[in-house]
Protein backbone atom coordinates (compact mmCIF):
# COMPACT_ATOMS: atom_id res chain seq x y z
CA UNK A 1 0.00 0.00 0.00
CA UNK A 2 1.22 3.51 -0.82
CA UNK A 3 2.22 5.99 1.86
CA UNK A 4 -0.68 8.25 0.88
CA UNK A 5 -3.05 5.28 1.08
CA UNK A 6 -2.07 4.74 4.73
CA UNK A 7 -2.98 8.35 5.52
CA UNK A 8 -6.42 7.98 3.96
CA UNK A 9 -6.99 4.65 5.70
CA UNK A 10 -6.23 6.31 9.02
CA UNK A 11 -8.60 9.19 8.34
CA UNK A 12 -11.39 6.84 7.22
CA UNK A 13 -10.90 4.69 10.30
CA UNK A 14 -11.19 7.67 12.62
CA UNK A 15 -14.25 8.90 10.73
CA UNK A 16 -16.00 5.66 11.66
CA UNK A 17 -14.90 5.95 15.32
CA UNK A 18 -15.92 9.41 16.55
CA UNK A 19 -15.11 8.37 20.12
CA UNK A 20 -11.47 7.96 19.15
CA UNK A 21 -9.02 5.05 19.13
CA UNK A 22 -5.78 4.23 20.90
CA UNK A 23 -2.55 4.11 18.89
CA UNK A 24 -2.42 0.32 19.22
CA UNK A 25 -5.96 -0.02 17.85
CA UNK A 26 -5.19 2.23 14.90
CA UNK A 27 -2.02 0.26 14.18
CA UNK A 28 -3.91 -3.04 14.28
CA UNK A 29 -6.89 -1.96 12.21
CA UNK A 30 -4.86 -0.18 9.52
CA UNK A 31 -2.32 -3.02 9.51
CA UNK A 32 0.74 -0.80 9.87
CA UNK A 33 3.51 -0.83 12.44
CA UNK A 34 3.05 1.23 15.61
CA UNK A 35 5.90 3.54 14.64
CA UNK A 36 4.38 4.15 11.20
CA UNK A 37 0.95 4.78 12.67
CA UNK A 38 2.44 7.26 15.11
CA UNK A 39 4.22 9.16 12.30
CA UNK A 40 0.98 9.36 10.31
CA UNK A 41 -1.00 10.59 13.30
CA UNK A 42 1.67 13.14 14.19
CA UNK A 43 1.55 14.56 10.68
CA UNK A 44 -2.26 14.72 10.78
CA UNK A 45 -2.09 16.48 14.16
CA UNK A 46 0.27 19.10 12.75
CA UNK A 47 -2.23 19.86 9.97
CA UNK A 48 -5.13 20.14 12.42
CA UNK A 49 -7.01 17.01 11.34
CA UNK A 50 -6.43 14.96 14.52
CA UNK A 51 -6.05 15.56 18.25
CA UNK A 52 -5.46 13.45 21.36
CA UNK A 53 -8.03 13.46 24.14
CA UNK A 54 -7.51 12.98 27.88
CA UNK A 55 -7.28 9.19 27.46
CA UNK A 56 -4.61 9.57 24.75
CA UNK A 57 -7.11 8.40 22.13
CA UNK A 58 -6.75 9.92 18.69
CA UNK A 59 -9.86 11.67 17.40
CA UNK A 60 -10.72 13.74 14.35
CA UNK A 61 -11.17 17.47 14.71
CA UNK A 62 -14.08 19.14 12.89
CA UNK A 63 -11.79 20.26 10.09
CA UNK A 64 -12.79 17.57 7.57
CA UNK A 65 -16.57 17.77 8.22
CA UNK A 66 -16.47 21.56 8.04
CA UNK A 67 -14.55 21.42 4.76
CA UNK A 68 -17.17 19.12 3.27
CA UNK A 69 -20.08 21.25 4.45
CA UNK A 70 -18.44 24.41 3.13
CA UNK A 71 -17.71 22.88 -0.25
CA UNK A 72 -21.23 21.55 -0.73
CA UNK A 73 -22.64 24.93 0.28
CA UNK A 74 -20.37 26.68 -2.22
CA UNK A 75 -21.63 24.51 -5.09
CA UNK A 76 -25.22 25.56 -4.38
CA UNK A 77 -26.22 21.92 -4.14
CA UNK A 78 -27.57 22.18 -0.59
CA UNK A 79 -29.55 25.31 -1.38
CA UNK A 80 -31.36 23.50 -4.18
CA UNK A 81 -31.84 20.12 -2.49
CA UNK A 82 -32.39 20.84 1.19
CA UNK A 83 -35.95 22.21 0.80
CA UNK A 84 -36.97 18.98 -0.97
CA UNK A 85 -35.61 16.86 1.87
CA UNK A 86 -37.27 19.14 4.43
CA UNK A 87 -40.62 18.73 2.67
CA UNK A 88 -40.32 14.93 2.66
CA UNK A 89 -39.30 14.89 6.33
CA UNK A 90 -42.28 17.09 7.22
CA UNK A 91 -44.67 14.93 5.20
CA UNK A 92 -43.52 11.63 6.72
CA UNK A 93 -42.33 12.77 10.14
CA UNK A 94 -39.23 10.62 9.70
CA UNK A 95 -35.49 10.98 9.03
CA UNK A 96 -34.64 11.64 5.37
CA UNK A 97 -31.20 11.28 3.79
CA UNK A 98 -29.73 11.85 0.37
CA UNK A 99 -26.66 9.93 -0.80
CA UNK A 100 -24.50 10.51 -3.87
CA UNK A 101 -23.11 7.80 -6.13
CA UNK A 102 -19.38 8.25 -6.64
CA UNK A 103 -17.98 5.40 -8.74
CA UNK A 104 -18.09 2.31 -6.49
CA UNK A 105 -19.25 4.11 -3.35
CA UNK A 106 -22.28 5.80 -1.86
CA UNK A 107 -21.78 8.82 0.37
CA UNK A 108 -24.33 10.63 2.52
CA UNK A 109 -24.49 14.31 1.56
CA UNK A 110 -27.66 15.82 3.06
CA UNK A 111 -30.31 14.98 5.64
CA UNK A 112 -33.49 16.35 7.20
CA UNK A 113 -35.52 15.56 10.30
CA UNK A 114 -38.72 17.23 11.42
CA UNK A 115 -39.78 16.53 15.01
CA UNK A 116 -43.44 15.92 14.28
CA UNK A 117 -43.53 12.60 16.14
CA UNK A 118 -42.13 11.16 19.37
CA UNK A 119 -39.03 8.99 19.06
CA UNK A 120 -36.77 10.14 16.24
CA UNK A 121 -34.12 8.20 14.35
CA UNK A 122 -31.00 10.15 13.41
CA UNK A 123 -27.56 9.21 12.13
CA UNK A 124 -24.42 11.10 11.22
CA UNK A 125 -23.63 11.84 7.59
CA UNK A 126 -20.04 10.60 7.92
CA UNK A 127 -20.94 6.95 8.51
CA UNK A 128 -20.15 4.43 5.79
CA UNK A 129 -23.01 3.03 3.71
CA UNK A 130 -22.83 -0.77 3.75
CA UNK A 131 -24.22 -1.81 0.36
CA UNK A 132 -25.96 -5.06 1.34
CA UNK A 133 -27.47 -4.08 4.71
CA UNK A 134 -28.89 -0.64 3.92
CA UNK A 135 -31.88 0.33 1.80
CA UNK A 136 -29.77 2.97 0.05
CA UNK A 137 -27.09 0.40 -0.74
CA UNK A 138 -29.49 -2.26 -1.97
CA UNK A 139 -31.46 0.04 -4.24
CA UNK A 140 -28.14 1.25 -5.68
CA UNK A 141 -26.98 -2.33 -6.29
CA UNK A 142 -30.26 -3.05 -8.05
CA UNK A 143 -29.48 -0.46 -10.75
CA UNK A 144 -26.30 -2.17 -11.94
CA UNK A 145 -25.33 -5.41 -13.62
CA UNK A 146 -24.90 -8.44 -11.38
CA UNK A 147 -21.19 -8.63 -12.21
CA UNK A 148 -20.52 -5.14 -10.91
CA UNK A 149 -22.72 -5.70 -7.86
CA UNK A 150 -20.77 -8.86 -7.08
CA UNK A 151 -17.47 -6.98 -7.36
CA UNK A 152 -18.68 -4.35 -4.89
CA UNK A 153 -20.01 -6.97 -2.48
CA UNK A 154 -16.71 -8.86 -2.58
CA UNK A 155 -15.16 -6.13 -0.45
CA UNK A 156 -17.41 -7.09 2.48
CA UNK A 157 -17.26 -10.09 4.79
CA UNK A 158 -20.76 -11.26 3.85
CA UNK A 159 -20.82 -14.44 5.95
CA UNK A 160 -20.04 -12.46 9.11
CA UNK A 161 -22.35 -9.54 8.31
CA UNK A 162 -24.30 -9.91 11.55
CA UNK A 163 -21.12 -9.14 13.47
CA UNK A 164 -21.31 -5.55 12.21
CA UNK A 165 -24.96 -5.12 11.17
CA UNK A 166 -28.51 -5.85 12.35
CA UNK A 167 -30.13 -9.19 13.27
CA UNK A 168 -31.96 -9.53 9.93
CA UNK A 169 -28.91 -8.84 7.76
CA UNK A 170 -28.44 -11.24 4.87
CA UNK A 171 -25.45 -13.55 5.20
CA UNK A 172 -25.46 -15.20 1.79
CA UNK A 173 -24.95 -13.86 -1.72
CA UNK A 174 -28.06 -15.74 -2.90
CA UNK A 175 -30.28 -13.99 -0.36
CA UNK A 176 -28.80 -10.60 -1.25
CA UNK A 177 -29.43 -11.12 -4.95
CA UNK A 178 -32.96 -12.35 -4.22
CA UNK A 179 -33.54 -9.00 -2.52
CA UNK A 180 -31.98 -7.15 -5.44
CA UNK A 181 -34.27 -8.96 -7.91
CA UNK A 182 -37.34 -7.89 -5.90
CA UNK A 183 -36.11 -4.29 -5.70
CA UNK A 184 -35.65 -4.18 -9.48
CA UNK A 185 -39.25 -5.31 -9.87
CA UNK A 186 -40.76 -2.91 -7.33
CA UNK A 187 -38.51 0.10 -7.85
CA UNK A 188 -37.67 0.67 -4.18
CA UNK A 189 -35.94 -1.09 -1.28
CA UNK A 190 -37.21 -1.85 2.21
CA UNK A 191 -34.94 -3.12 5.00
CA UNK A 192 -36.14 -4.04 8.46
CA UNK A 193 -33.47 -4.39 11.15
CA UNK A 194 -30.80 -5.29 8.61
CA UNK A 195 -28.59 -2.28 9.23
CA UNK A 196 -29.36 -1.98 12.94
CA UNK A 197 -31.82 -3.10 15.58
CA UNK A 198 -35.22 -1.43 15.69
CA UNK A 199 -34.93 0.52 12.45
CA UNK A 200 -36.84 0.29 9.17
CA UNK A 201 -35.67 2.15 6.07
CA UNK A 202 -37.11 2.60 2.57
CA UNK A 203 -35.04 3.96 -0.32
CA UNK A 204 -35.34 4.81 -4.01
CA UNK A 205 -32.73 5.62 -6.62
CA UNK A 206 -32.36 9.18 -7.94
CA UNK A 207 -31.79 9.68 -11.67
CA UNK A 208 -30.66 12.78 -13.56
CA UNK A 209 -32.52 12.62 -16.89
CA UNK A 210 -30.21 15.24 -18.42
CA UNK A 211 -27.21 12.91 -18.34
CA UNK A 212 -26.21 10.94 -21.46
CA UNK A 213 -26.92 7.67 -19.67
CA UNK A 214 -29.92 8.50 -17.51
CA UNK A 215 -30.27 4.86 -16.39
CA UNK A 216 -27.26 5.28 -14.09
CA UNK A 217 -28.35 6.77 -10.74
CA UNK A 218 -26.72 9.89 -9.34
CA UNK A 219 -27.85 9.10 -5.82
CA UNK A 220 -30.40 7.53 -3.48
CA UNK A 221 -33.11 9.01 -1.30
CA UNK A 222 -34.25 7.26 1.87
CA UNK A 223 -36.67 7.51 4.78
CA UNK A 224 -35.75 5.89 8.11
CA UNK A 225 -37.64 5.49 11.35
CA UNK A 226 -38.36 3.21 14.30
CA UNK A 227 -39.68 -0.13 13.11
CA UNK A 228 -42.62 0.15 15.51
CA UNK A 229 -43.83 3.20 13.58
CA UNK A 230 -42.82 2.11 10.06
CA UNK A 231 -45.57 -0.51 9.85
CA UNK A 232 -47.40 -1.74 6.75
CA UNK A 233 -50.26 0.73 7.26
CA UNK A 234 -47.87 3.70 7.07
CA UNK A 235 -45.14 2.24 4.86
CA UNK A 236 -47.24 2.35 1.71
CA UNK A 237 -47.84 6.08 2.04
CA UNK A 238 -44.17 6.68 2.79
CA UNK A 239 -43.13 4.75 -0.31
CA UNK A 240 -45.41 6.81 -2.55
CA UNK A 241 -44.08 10.02 -1.01
CA UNK A 242 -40.53 8.74 -1.48
CA UNK A 243 -41.08 7.95 -5.16
CA UNK A 244 -42.48 11.41 -5.86
CA UNK A 245 -39.66 13.08 -3.94
CA UNK A 246 -36.99 11.02 -5.75
CA UNK A 247 -38.32 12.27 -9.09
CA UNK A 248 -38.23 15.88 -7.85
CA UNK A 249 -34.71 15.45 -6.51
CA UNK A 250 -33.63 14.05 -9.90
CA UNK A 251 -35.14 17.04 -11.67
CA UNK A 252 -33.41 19.46 -9.32
CA UNK A 253 -30.15 17.53 -9.67
CA UNK A 254 -30.36 18.12 -13.42
CA UNK A 255 -31.00 21.82 -12.74
CA UNK A 256 -27.99 22.01 -10.42
CA UNK A 257 -25.82 20.28 -13.03
CA UNK A 258 -26.86 22.75 -15.72
CA UNK A 259 -26.30 25.76 -13.48
CA UNK A 260 -23.05 24.65 -11.85
CA UNK A 261 -21.55 22.93 -14.86
CA UNK A 262 -20.56 19.98 -12.61
CA UNK A 263 -21.42 16.33 -13.21
CA UNK A 264 -21.13 15.38 -9.55
CA UNK A 265 -20.26 16.66 -6.12
CA UNK A 266 -16.56 16.80 -5.22
CA UNK A 267 -15.04 13.49 -4.15
CA UNK A 268 -14.98 13.29 -0.37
Amino acid sequence: MSHIGRYFNTLELLLSHPGGLALSEISEQTQVAMATAHRILSALRERGYVYQDEQDHYRLTLKIPSMGVSYIAETGFAKIMQPLLNDLASETGEHVRLAEVAEDHLTWVLQATKNTKGLQYRRALDEKIIPHTTAAGKVWLSTMRDERAMRILAAWDIENTRDYAGPNARVSIRDIFDDIALIRKEGYAVVREEGEVGVCVVAAAVFDSSRPDSSIPVGTLSIAGPIARMREDTLGAHIESLKRAAIKVGEHWALWTSVSGKDSLPTR
